[in-house]
């Protein structure tokens, strides 16, 4: 789609929010991708009901301390791979404790982690400072940061905050 609209990759690899231009190119591509309508109200939608306008986005540093705030959404499967606790460290001293082949994917991002090199943000949610922060998108890239512990290089992610966040069904 972009290369049919001419417009480069970076309208959605390194958006530039203070461009109205380039935002309404972004979400005129959205629709056109996710099948909205222009007068849908699914448009106001990102995920469960989840009103994305009323929120305030932010992309933020994240270290080994955030990490270990980081909670699953609530979903049954992450509900049950972590007894319960939803939170990324759980899964991932699990996985560090007794690994599997199948989590050779998941070590070698961790070590990418520890190394500091590139991989896309996770995108979180909250409903404001020092609460839950919830994983929107990103629950592997999570865990292996997780996994990584204190050895991993800061990061950044994306933030979406409002208190509208407390009442979501994954929250």
């Amino acid at each position: 789609m972009l290369r049919r609209d001419g417009l480069p990759a970076t309208l959605v690899t390194d958006p530039d929010l203070t461009d109205e231009q380039a935002n309404a190119a972004r979400l005129r591509l959205l629709r056109e991708y996710r099948g909205f309508d222009q007068a849908d109200t699914c448009v106001e939608t990102y995920i469960g009901g989840l009103p994305v306008r009323n929120l305030a986005w932010w992309r933020v540093s994240i270290n080994a301390a955030d990490v270990a705030r980081l909670h699953y959404i609530n979903w049954d499967y992450w509900v049950a791979v972590t007894g319960g606790t939803r939170l990324a460290t759980t899964l991932a001293s699990a996985k560090v404790a007794e690994p599997d082949e199948a989590d050779a994917f998941d070590t070698n991002l961790r070590d990418a982690f520890v190394a500091g090199a590139p991989v896309p943000e996770i995108i979180l949610v909250d409903s404001g400072p020092d609460t839950r922060l919830v994983i929107l998108e990103g629950h592997v890239r999570a865990t292996a940061m997780a996994m990584a512990g204190d050895n991993m290089k800061e990061r950044t992610a994306l933030l979406g905050r409002s208190k509208v966040v407390a009442d979501q069904w994954f929250y």
